[in-house]
Protein backbone atom coordinates (compact mmCIF):
# COMPACT_ATOMS: atom_id res chain seq x y z
CA UNK A 1 0.00 0.00 0.00
CA UNK A 2 2.71 2.30 0.91
CA UNK A 3 5.30 1.97 -2.01
CA UNK A 4 4.54 1.60 -5.82
CA UNK A 5 6.73 0.15 -8.28
CA UNK A 6 7.13 1.42 -11.97
CA UNK A 7 8.03 -0.85 -14.66
CA UNK A 8 11.97 -0.71 -13.73
CA UNK A 9 10.85 -2.22 -10.33
CA UNK A 10 12.17 1.52 -8.75
CA UNK A 11 9.98 2.61 -6.22
CA UNK A 12 8.82 6.35 -6.21
CA UNK A 13 6.48 8.94 -4.48
CA UNK A 14 3.99 8.86 -6.86
CA UNK A 15 1.32 6.98 -7.46
CA UNK A 16 -1.99 6.94 -9.71
CA UNK A 17 -3.48 10.01 -9.98
CA UNK A 18 -7.08 8.68 -9.76
CA UNK A 19 -8.72 5.91 -9.97
CA UNK A 20 -7.69 4.88 -13.60
CA UNK A 21 -5.92 1.72 -11.52
CA UNK A 22 -7.47 -0.05 -8.64
CA UNK A 23 -5.52 0.02 -5.81
CA UNK A 24 -4.81 -2.60 -2.47
CA UNK A 25 -6.07 0.01 -0.36
CA UNK A 26 -9.15 0.40 -1.78
CA UNK A 27 -9.49 -3.44 -2.05
CA UNK A 28 -9.03 -3.47 1.56
CA UNK A 29 -10.98 -1.86 2.48
CA UNK A 30 -14.00 -2.68 0.45
CA UNK A 31 -13.04 -6.32 2.15
CA UNK A 32 -13.08 -4.74 5.47
CA UNK A 33 -16.86 -3.67 4.60
CA UNK A 34 -15.98 0.21 3.72
CA UNK A 35 -17.20 2.93 1.27
CA UNK A 36 -13.95 4.24 0.45
CA UNK A 37 -13.40 2.01 -3.49
CA UNK A 38 -14.84 2.11 -6.53
CA UNK A 39 -15.87 -0.35 -9.24
CA UNK A 40 -12.51 -1.22 -10.49
CA UNK A 41 -11.40 -2.14 -6.74
CA UNK A 42 -14.04 -4.92 -6.40
CA UNK A 43 -13.65 -6.24 -9.83
CA UNK A 44 -9.92 -6.38 -8.96
CA UNK A 45 -11.08 -8.41 -5.76
CA UNK A 46 -12.88 -10.64 -7.72
CA UNK A 47 -10.24 -11.45 -9.71
CA UNK A 48 -8.10 -12.39 -6.80
CA UNK A 49 -10.40 -14.68 -5.17
CA UNK A 50 -10.16 -17.37 -6.79
CA UNK A 51 -6.31 -17.12 -6.95
CA UNK A 52 -6.16 -16.70 -2.90
CA UNK A 53 -9.96 -18.02 -1.37
CA UNK A 54 -9.08 -17.00 2.12
CA UNK A 55 -7.93 -13.25 0.85
CA UNK A 56 -11.17 -11.78 2.72
CA UNK A 57 -9.96 -13.57 6.05
CA UNK A 58 -6.62 -12.71 5.35
CA UNK A 59 -7.19 -8.73 5.48
CA UNK A 60 -9.80 -9.04 8.31
CA UNK A 61 -6.98 -11.15 10.02
CA UNK A 62 -4.46 -8.58 9.50
CA UNK A 63 -6.95 -5.47 10.75
CA UNK A 64 -7.83 -7.46 13.96
CA UNK A 65 -3.99 -7.99 15.00
CA UNK A 66 -3.12 -4.80 14.13
CA UNK A 67 -6.24 -3.41 16.89
CA UNK A 68 -4.69 -6.12 19.18
CA UNK A 69 -1.31 -4.61 18.48
CA UNK A 70 -1.92 -0.52 19.38
CA UNK A 71 -4.29 -1.63 22.20
CA UNK A 72 -1.83 -3.45 23.63
CA UNK A 73 1.19 -0.86 23.17
CA UNK A 74 -1.52 1.69 24.23
CA UNK A 75 -2.07 0.20 27.60
CA UNK A 76 2.29 0.29 27.74
CA UNK A 77 1.90 4.18 27.51
CA UNK A 78 2.55 4.98 24.21
CA UNK A 79 1.00 7.50 22.96
CA UNK A 80 2.26 8.52 19.09
CA UNK A 81 1.94 6.15 16.50
CA UNK A 82 3.77 6.62 13.08
CA UNK A 83 1.65 4.45 10.35
CA UNK A 84 3.40 3.41 7.48
CA UNK A 85 1.92 2.40 3.72
CA UNK A 86 -1.62 3.73 5.61
CA UNK A 87 -3.88 2.50 2.94
CA UNK A 88 -7.25 3.72 3.79
CA UNK A 89 -8.28 4.39 7.55
CA UNK A 90 -11.25 2.41 7.73
CA UNK A 91 -13.50 0.15 10.89
CA UNK A 92 -11.28 0.38 14.15
CA UNK A 93 -8.86 2.55 12.84
CA UNK A 94 -5.35 3.46 14.64
CA UNK A 95 -6.07 6.84 15.80
CA UNK A 96 -9.77 5.31 16.99
CA UNK A 97 -8.25 2.18 18.60
CA UNK A 98 -5.13 4.40 20.21
CA UNK A 99 -7.67 6.83 21.83
CA UNK A 100 -10.02 4.93 23.22
CA UNK A 101 -7.02 3.98 25.35
CA UNK A 102 -5.46 8.05 25.73
CA UNK A 103 -7.26 10.10 24.07
CA UNK A 104 -4.25 12.56 23.53
CA UNK A 105 -2.89 9.86 21.14
CA UNK A 106 -1.30 11.15 17.69
CA UNK A 107 -1.20 9.24 15.25
CA UNK A 108 0.92 10.47 11.64
CA UNK A 109 -0.65 8.47 8.60
CA UNK A 110 1.72 7.86 5.92
CA UNK A 111 1.32 6.45 2.18
CA UNK A 112 2.38 6.68 -1.18
CA UNK A 113 0.12 7.18 -3.54
CA UNK A 114 -1.93 10.52 -3.83
CA UNK A 115 -5.22 9.13 -4.70
CA UNK A 116 -5.24 7.23 -1.42
CA UNK A 117 -3.71 10.29 0.78
CA UNK A 118 -6.57 12.82 -0.15
CA UNK A 119 -9.23 10.07 0.79
CA UNK A 120 -7.94 9.76 4.06
CA UNK A 121 -7.33 12.98 4.31
CA UNK A 122 -11.22 13.67 3.62
CA UNK A 123 -12.14 10.31 5.97
CA UNK A 124 -10.14 11.90 8.41
CA UNK A 125 -11.15 15.67 8.45
CA UNK A 126 -12.03 17.86 11.69
CA UNK A 127 -9.97 14.35 13.60
CA UNK A 128 -7.54 15.25 16.59
CA UNK A 129 -4.11 14.02 16.76
CA UNK A 130 -4.03 12.66 13.43
CA UNK A 131 -2.36 13.81 10.33
CA UNK A 132 -1.70 12.79 6.50
CA UNK A 133 1.16 12.62 4.53
CA UNK A 134 2.14 11.54 1.00
CA UNK A 135 5.68 10.34 1.30
CA UNK A 136 7.35 6.59 0.45
CA UNK A 137 8.20 4.69 3.39
CA UNK A 138 11.10 3.51 1.48
CA UNK A 139 12.67 6.95 1.85
CA UNK A 140 12.79 7.32 5.56
CA UNK A 141 14.43 10.51 5.57
CA UNK A 142 11.71 12.25 3.35
CA UNK A 143 8.98 10.79 5.64
CA UNK A 144 10.98 11.64 8.87
CA UNK A 145 11.56 14.93 7.91
CA UNK A 146 7.78 16.02 6.30
CA UNK A 147 5.79 18.42 8.59
CA UNK A 148 2.74 16.02 9.12
CA UNK A 149 5.18 13.76 11.16
CA UNK A 150 7.85 16.36 12.79
CA UNK A 151 4.88 18.48 13.31
CA UNK A 152 2.66 15.91 14.95
CA UNK A 153 5.16 13.32 16.77
CA UNK A 154 8.30 13.62 18.91
CA UNK A 155 10.92 11.33 18.71
CA UNK A 156 12.73 11.92 22.15
CA UNK A 157 9.89 10.13 23.41
CA UNK A 158 8.55 6.49 22.47
CA UNK A 159 6.75 6.16 18.78
CA UNK A 160 4.87 3.36 17.80
CA UNK A 161 6.17 2.15 14.19
CA UNK A 162 3.31 0.41 12.17
CA UNK A 163 4.00 -1.24 8.79
CA UNK A 164 1.23 -3.46 7.83
CA UNK A 165 0.93 -4.46 4.47
CA UNK A 166 3.82 -2.82 2.20
CA UNK A 167 6.71 -4.55 3.35
CA UNK A 168 6.46 -7.51 0.90
CA UNK A 169 6.79 -5.28 -2.33
CA UNK A 170 9.97 -4.02 -0.84
CA UNK A 171 11.31 -7.37 -2.74
CA UNK A 172 15.51 -6.76 -1.77
CA UNK A 173 15.93 -8.16 1.58
CA UNK A 174 19.22 -5.65 2.10
CA UNK A 175 16.90 -2.93 1.31
CA UNK A 176 14.43 -3.71 3.29
CA UNK A 177 16.79 -4.48 6.31
CA UNK A 178 18.28 -1.02 6.53
CA UNK A 179 14.54 0.82 5.61
CA UNK A 180 13.26 -1.03 9.06
CA UNK A 181 16.59 0.20 10.68
CA UNK A 182 16.63 3.86 9.47
CA UNK A 183 13.28 4.30 11.07
CA UNK A 184 14.14 2.17 14.53
CA UNK A 185 17.69 4.18 14.34
CA UNK A 186 15.35 7.82 14.52
CA UNK A 187 13.14 6.55 17.66
CA UNK A 188 14.11 6.60 21.42
CA UNK A 189 14.27 3.84 23.46
CA UNK A 190 10.82 2.47 24.42
CA UNK A 191 9.28 2.97 20.92
CA UNK A 192 8.06 -0.75 19.42
CA UNK A 193 7.72 -1.94 15.57
CA UNK A 194 4.93 -3.25 14.64
CA UNK A 195 4.98 -5.61 11.41
CA UNK A 196 3.27 -8.24 9.04
CA UNK A 197 4.28 -10.15 6.13
CA UNK A 198 3.46 -12.85 3.20
CA UNK A 199 3.97 -15.83 4.77
CA UNK A 200 3.11 -19.70 3.00
CA UNK A 201 1.14 -21.01 5.32
CA UNK A 202 -1.51 -22.85 3.47
CA UNK A 203 -0.69 -21.32 -0.10
CA UNK A 204 0.91 -23.14 -2.33
CA UNK A 205 3.67 -22.66 -4.60
CA UNK A 206 0.80 -22.14 -7.48
CA UNK A 207 -0.77 -19.84 -5.72
CA UNK A 208 1.90 -17.47 -4.73
CA UNK A 209 2.81 -17.59 -8.27
CA UNK A 210 -0.19 -16.67 -9.79
CA UNK A 211 -1.13 -13.71 -6.47
CA UNK A 212 1.81 -12.41 -7.70
CA UNK A 213 0.70 -12.17 -11.52
CA UNK A 214 -2.53 -10.74 -10.74
CA UNK A 215 -0.69 -8.21 -8.06
CA UNK A 216 1.86 -7.10 -10.62
CA UNK A 217 -1.15 -5.39 -12.70
CA UNK A 218 -1.50 -3.01 -9.88
CA UNK A 219 2.41 -2.13 -9.36
CA UNK A 220 4.77 -4.88 -8.11
CA UNK A 221 4.98 -8.19 -7.24
CA UNK A 222 5.52 -9.18 -3.76
CA UNK A 223 7.69 -11.06 -2.01
CA UNK A 224 6.73 -14.11 0.34
CA UNK A 225 9.13 -14.27 3.25
CA UNK A 226 9.14 -17.28 5.55
CA UNK A 227 9.29 -16.46 9.21
CA UNK A 228 13.07 -17.14 9.75
CA UNK A 229 13.49 -14.89 6.70
CA UNK A 230 11.51 -12.07 8.07
CA UNK A 231 13.05 -12.38 11.26
CA UNK A 232 15.80 -10.35 10.33
CA UNK A 233 13.86 -6.58 10.46
CA UNK A 234 13.52 -7.21 14.43
CA UNK A 235 17.43 -6.25 14.94
CA UNK A 236 17.94 -4.17 17.68
CA UNK A 237 14.39 -4.98 19.03
CA UNK A 238 12.70 -7.34 21.35
CA UNK A 239 10.39 -9.34 20.59
CA UNK A 240 6.81 -8.95 22.44
CA UNK A 241 5.71 -12.53 23.72
CA UNK A 242 4.62 -14.58 21.81
CA UNK A 243 7.16 -13.47 19.45
CA UNK A 244 7.44 -13.53 15.20
CA UNK A 245 4.22 -16.07 14.31
CA UNK A 246 1.27 -16.50 12.52
CA UNK A 247 -0.73 -13.21 12.96
CA UNK A 248 -3.68 -15.10 14.48
CA UNK A 249 -1.77 -16.56 16.68
CA UNK A 250 -0.33 -13.04 18.17
CA UNK A 251 -2.53 -12.37 21.70
CA UNK A 252 -5.85 -13.46 20.55
CA UNK A 253 -6.92 -12.73 24.31
CA UNK A 254 -6.64 -9.07 24.09
CA UNK A 255 -9.96 -9.61 22.24
CA UNK A 256 -10.29 -7.57 19.42
CA UNK A 257 -13.10 -8.69 16.84
CA UNK A 258 -12.64 -9.64 13.24
CA UNK A 259 -11.34 -13.24 12.75
CA UNK A 260 -13.15 -16.05 11.79
CA UNK A 261 -12.85 -20.10 11.39
CA UNK A 262 -10.45 -19.89 8.72
CA UNK A 263 -7.75 -17.38 10.68
CA UNK A 264 -5.13 -20.33 11.44
CA UNK A 265 -4.90 -20.39 7.97
CA UNK A 266 -4.19 -17.16 6.89
CA UNK A 267 -0.94 -16.71 4.81
CA UNK A 268 0.95 -14.38 7.25
CA UNK A 269 3.19 -13.86 9.88
CA UNK A 270 3.57 -10.99 12.58
CA UNK A 271 5.17 -9.69 15.34
CA UNK A 272 5.40 -6.33 17.95
CA UNK A 273 9.27 -5.55 18.57
CA UNK A 274 10.53 -3.50 22.05
CA UNK A 275 13.48 -1.35 21.48
CA UNK A 276 14.80 -1.29 25.04
CA UNK A 277 17.94 -0.30 24.02
CA UNK A 278 20.34 2.03 21.41
CA UNK A 279 21.53 0.03 18.70
CA UNK A 280 24.37 1.47 16.26
CA UNK A 281 23.21 3.36 13.66
CA UNK A 282 23.45 1.75 10.34
CA UNK A 283 23.94 3.78 7.55
CA UNK A 284 20.46 4.77 6.38
CA UNK A 285 19.80 5.81 9.31
CA UNK A 286 18.10 9.89 9.84
CA UNK A 287 20.84 12.21 11.15
CA UNK A 288 18.92 14.34 13.21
Amino acid sequence: MGTRCDADGRRGLAGPGGPELPSMARVCDHLLGGTAHFELDREFAADLAPVLPNLPEHIRVLHAFLGRAVRHLAERGIDQFLDLGTGLPTVGDVHGTAQRVDPDARVAYVDADPFTVRLAEAQLAGARGVTVTRADLCEPASVLTAPGVTGLLDFTRPVAVLAMAALPFITDDDELSGVVAAYRDACSVGSALVVSHLSAVTATPEQVDRFGDVAARIGCRPAWRSADAFRGVFNGYDLAEPGLVQTARWRPELGVEGTGPGAQDVDTVSAVGLLVSRPVPTELALVR
